[in-house]
This record gives structure tokens, C-alpha cells and sequence, in this order.
């Protein structure tokens, strides 16, 4: 079968992989596109330890079972048995597996074999671009779900990629008001106001960073950083109030200095989230089927054998783009 292989830093080229087989309780699907996720570009960047060439990234996909229903697949394999998975935290399994990850090969292929349990039906009233959200938007629906704001809360969001994006739909459905979003892109800054941010800031500016700062009063209910840089975690506690939660969700860095002094003065609460569980993907996809979230607006396709392409400029020229979708089957 075709396959993307990464097998550089900033390298990704095409090959023939052979075609994985569904074993007992598995079923193959046919995968049309693979989304790409921040974390397929920190592998193609050489920037994750967890990636390692050669190896086919990507774990968010569409595609079809062999009886022809079009699917979406829930691609973070637990094991089942362990005290996280049957107390229903299989994101905290203890040997929990993801595609595209370590020795498990991705979605960037023709082909993936999974198990039935992890593989959900979509309509056909569902877009690629729509159905292909499921996985991201999961991770937002298990932060809001262990975060559990109080009605009307105040939301800051650093970062507004497509995590930030979703987040700000997300928490607009959850009773957000008065919603800041910052980052260091103006063009996706517009488009967190025309997805109903009701202020944006520039990250990168000190004095736009200040003001805000300023103008936030005593900082904001809940502030989620999106992002992961060293700077986007700091400014996430600087614009938390005091008594406020900070959840943490970017992975961008391994490590990164906190003025911890600051914010125990404040009694800020912090909250990691990780992943999902199989209920917060099935909420993300019914999310999706009602037409609550959508950034197709924002979404972009290109050919699998582009991915070289494609993966350059999503990691360094995305523009407005929120999303990249790899075509792996020919459009019927």
C-alpha cells in the first residue's frame, strides 16, 4: 500500500508498506483522508521523542470499513484491564498505545487495521472536513469535562490553532463569556472574532500583552493553554484570577520556568488534560453531527504524495489555514 513515511527531520517521503491484516476483533478500513495534527509536525520537525524515523505518522482519519460505511476512528488503544482503563480513564491506561506513535504506524497510509470497538459510524451528511474534527475536539470536550466551569465563567485561551479554535467553540456551548483569545499570528487572531473571541491580543506585542493584561481586571475564570510554549504557559497563569483554574493542555515544550511564587500568592488551581476517553470521543463526533462545530472554512486538502509539502507549510506558513486533511483516496 502507499504510505508517508517520515524518515528525517523535516523529511517525509512516499513508499510501499504492506498492508496491515485485521486480526481477530480488528477491522481494516480504507482510509480517504488523514488529518494532521500539531504533534505530526512536531515528529516531522524531529521535535518529538515518541516519533522516531522511518515511521507513518498520523492518527485522525476517514475512511470506509470493507461493507462500504464511511468511519471515523477513535485511534488511542487502550488496554481494557488495567485500574485506569476499567475505572474509566483509558487516556491514563498504562500501556496505552496511539497511531502514528512510537512503534504503532499512522494514518498517513492506504490502509489501518483497529479494533471494531474503536471504529464509529458517520452519516453521509458529515463532511471529511466535519468528521475529521472528531479526534481533536474530543481533547477539548475531556477538558471541559474535568475542568467543569461554572456557568457564565470568563475564558482566556493562549494559543488559536485549531486546539484553541475548537476551544473557544467548545466553551462558547459550555456558558463562556467575555472570551480572550491570544496568540502571535493576526490572521488567525481574525479568525478567533469571526468564531466569537469577543478580544484578541497579539502575544507578541508587550504593550498590546500589557494592556490586556490590564483591561482583564482580576484575570479571567478558566484559562487554557492551547499552545504549550514556555511563554504560553506563563502567560495562561499571568491572566488566570486569583482563586481562577489554569488548564494545561499544549505540548510545544518538555520544560518550561513558571513563576510558581505568583500563583500559589493567587491559589490558582491547575489542571493537566491528556487525551480522552471513549465517551468524550463520542461526544466530540455527536458535537460534529449536529453541526455545533465546524471550521471547514478553515480547512485545507492536498494529495498524500504532497505530504512533504504539506507538512512545511502547516509547520511553518499555515496562514488562515486551521486544518490540513491529506487526501489518500481519489474523491469519488
Amino acid at each position: 500500500m502507499r504510505a508517508l513515511v517520515y524518515t528525517a527531520p523535516g523529511k517525509v517521503e512516499m513508499e510501499q508498506r504492506p498492508r496491515p491484516e485485521a486480526r481477530t476483533g480488528e477491522q481494516e478500513i480504507a482510509i480517504e483522508v488523514a488529518g494532521v495534527c500539531g504533534s505530526d509536525i512536531s515528529g516531522f520537525l524531529g521535535h518529538s521523542a515518541l516519533r522516531r524515523p522511518p515511521l507513518v505518522l498520523g492518527h485522525e482519519l476517514v475512511g470506509r470499513r470493507p461493507d462500504g460505511k464511511r468511519v471515523v476512528a477513535n485511534p488511542l488503544l487502550s488496554c481494557g484491564h488495567c485500574e485506569a482503563c476499567l475505572s474509566g480513564s483509558q487516556n491514563l491506561c498504562d500501556s496505552w498505545r496511539l497511531l502514528g506513535l512510537g512503534n504503532t504506524p499512522g494514518t498517513f497510509a492506504e490502509y489501518v487495521a483497529l479494533p471494531a470497538t474503536q471504529v464509529y459510524e458517520v452519516p453521509d451528511s458529515l463532511t471529511a472536513e466535519q468528521a475529521i474534527l472528531t479526534e481533536p475536539l474530543a481533547n477539548i470536550v475531556h477538558l471541559f469535562r474535568i475542568a467543569s466551569p461554572q456557568p457564565l465563567f470568563r475564558l482566556a485561551i493562549v494559543g488559536a490553532g485549531t486546539m484553541g479554535a475548537l476551544a473557544l467553540l467548545t466553551g462558547l456551548r459550555a456558558g463562556a463569556r467575555d472570551v480572550l483569545v491570544a496568540d502571535v499570528n493576526d490572521q488567525r487572531l481574525e479568525t478567533m472574532r469571526k468564531l466569537g473571541a469577543s478580544t484578541t491580543v497579539n502575544a507578541g506585542n508587550p504593550e498590546h500583552v500589557a494592556e490586556i493584561q490590564g483591561a482583564a481586571g482580576r484575570g479571567y475564570d478558566l484559562v487554557i493553554d492551547a499552545s504549550g510554549s514556555p511563554p504560553a504557559r506563563q502567560m495562561a497563569f499571568d491572566l488566570c484570577r486569583p482563586g481562577g483554574q489554569v488548564v494545561l493542555l499544549g505540548m510545544a515544550a518538555q520544560r518550561s520556568e513558571i513563576n510558581f511564587i505568583a500563583s500559589i500568592r493567587k491559589e490558582h488551581r491547575v489542571v493537566m488534560s491528556f487525551a480522552y476517553t471513549p465517551v468524550d470521543f463520542k461526544r466530540a463526533l455527536d458535537l460534529l453531527i449536529t453541526g455545533e462545530i465546524d471550521l471547514t472554512p478553515w480547512t485545507l486538502r492536498m494529495p498524500l504524495e504532497r505530504g512533504q509539502e504539506a507538512l512545511e507549510r502547516m509547520s511553518h506558513a499555515p496562514g488562515v489555514s486551521l486544518k490540513m486533511m491529506l487526501e489518500v483516496a481519489a474523491r469519488g
